[in-house]
């Protein structure tokens, strides 16, 4: 074991090794690091932008569709892709011979459409006479029913009246049986018969009367019942009532809609011409071919409703792209944006945040191919203020920059550039082919760059990845 006098005595030596190993490597990093395979980064010097920076696909926010004939035919004519076109301007021409079929299959349906709106009058009409005269039935069923009940109750009346009058007269006859008993006229045996039957008279008095008030809650029920039933008969007959318009006007709107579509299939059958709509920029649709997605063209095919151009107002671009929910509580509708595009590096577009989805859903990799798996992203549309319809167009793929904060002139680097070192960070200067680690003071940053607010100038080329690390890797 260690006597503890020699425990400080170890530390101190620890120390001193972990010094000589730090100075060791500063003075190997400002001596210079050859790294002939590191990527390197300018720095820059200009304004800055503070915000989150998202990539999204840019579209037009006013844009009409031009679908194929509801049957599959061939294109024989297209116009070129991103051509201007003024309303009525033809767009395409396809092969009609099959679709004359189905205009013809579509004016069968319209005319049917037409004779089933006198049909639905009829059969509603039917239905309705049909309520009503349940509504009669019931009707005459309560009224049989109450006379019914009239003679039932007067039954019971008249025989709580006979057995009253029994009762009267058997009472009578045992008083007058006791009383010759007692005189010895008649034997025992007669007041008692008297006096049995005085008991079932009175009996069968209670048992008419019972009977009379269980008659009395058997006809309140079934007079309730058929109460109950007339309503809900004329309920239904003002239900069918009703269902007569409601039946018509469905079935006119149905006429109506294929009339309009048999209307526009007699247009798409003339000339088999598809025509612009409105005024725009032509975005032709896409189909697919055994190298992959591509563009339609003269002879290929089109199918029912398939989109065969957009019509697009360019002056309506817009950027749809998703923002994580970790970053969307830093933008609100009406936050300023910047947009940038590979096509036109260097150029930028002021833009504006104009909405924001309500509710997160999850991102996936067939809406999004860089979507995370399990993030939860919100949509968010940024339209383009003054669009450069020269270099933007509906689908090149662009950056947005959420801005929070403008610096008018900064000096910065991308953020692979800076490193956390004991005691602060550094950057790796490239200096006649070899990298110098320098000190450097950061400020703001983005997504992508940070601020150097002191140790670099612009124009100096940075490592992007440590050229410490062998291979710079």
């Amino acid at each position: 074991m260690i006597s503890r006098s020699m425990r400080p005595l170890l530390a101190m030596a620890a120390v001193a090794l972990a010094v000589w190993q730090v100075n060791l490597l500063l003075a190997v990093l400002h001596a210079g690091i050859d790294a002939p395979n590191v990527e390197t980064g300018s720095v820059k010097r200009g304004p800055f932008v503070v915000g989150v920076s998202r990539d999204g696909t840019l579209a037009s926010a006013d844009t009409i569709s031009v679908r194929a004939p509801r049957s599959g035919s061939t294109l024989t004519w297209v116009i070129d892709d991103g051509a201007k076109v003024k309303k009525g301007d033809l767009i395409a021409k396809v092969d009609v011979g099959e679709f004359r079929f189905e205009v013809e299959r579509q004016r069968l349906e319209h005319q049917n459409a037409q004779r089933q709106i006198g049909q639905e009058q009829r059969d509603r009409t039917r239905e309705h006479e049909s309520a009503q005269m349940n509504v009669d039935k019931t009707l005459r069923g309560l009224d049989v029913l109450v006379r019914s009940q009239v003679t039932e109750s007067e039954q019971a009346t008249a025989q709580i009246g006979f057995d009253q009058w029994n009762l009267t007269w058997a009472s009578k006859d045992y008083d007058k049986q006791s009383r010759l008993s007692q005189a010895g006229i008649v034997p025992r045996t007669t007041a008692e018969q008297s006096e049995r039957s005085l008991r079932s008279r009175e009996y069968g008095l209670a048992k008419s009367e019972k009977d009379a008030s269980y008659l009395d809650a058997e006809h309140a029920s079934k007079k309730k019942q058929s109460e109950a039933d007339i309503d809900t008969a004329k309920f239904e007959a003002e239900l069918s009532q009703r269902r007569i318009g409601e039946a018509v006007q469905s079935a006119r709107q149905r006429a109506g809609l294929s009339a309009r579509q048999l209307q526009q299939m007699e247009t798409d059958l003339s000339g088999g011409e598809l025509h612009a709509p409105r005024a725009g920029v032509v975005i032709l649709g896409k189909t697919w071919s055994e190298t992959g997605r591509r563009t339609l063209r003269e002879g290929d095919r089109v199918w029912s409703d398939m989109k065969v151009a957009d019509i697009t107002n360019l002056s309506a671009l817009e950027v749809a792209l998703r923002v994580d929910e970790t970053s969307v509580h830093r933008l609100k509708p009406g936050q300023k944006a910047v947009i940038t595009v590979k096509t036109a590096p260097g150029r930028q577009f002021d833009a504006q945040v104009t909405a924001i989805g309500a509710v997160a859903h999850e991102a996936t990799p067939w809406d999004d191919p860089g979507a995370i798996a399990g993030q939860r992203v919100f949509d968010v549309i940024v339209k383009i203020l003054k669009p450069d319809l020269a270099i933007l167009r509906p689908g090149i793929k662009a950056q947005v920059q959420f801005v929070q904060e403008r610096i008018a002139e900064a000096t910065y680097v991308p953020v692979a550039a800076v490193f956390d070192r004991p005691g602060g960070q550094v950057v790796y200067v490239q200096e006649h082919g070899r990298f110098v680690s320098r000190r450097v003071r950061t400020g703001e940053r983005n997504d992508k760059s940070v601020v150097i607010v002191e140790g670099l100038k612009p124009s100096e080329h940075v490592a992007l990845s440590d050229p410490t690390r062998a291979g710079g890797e």
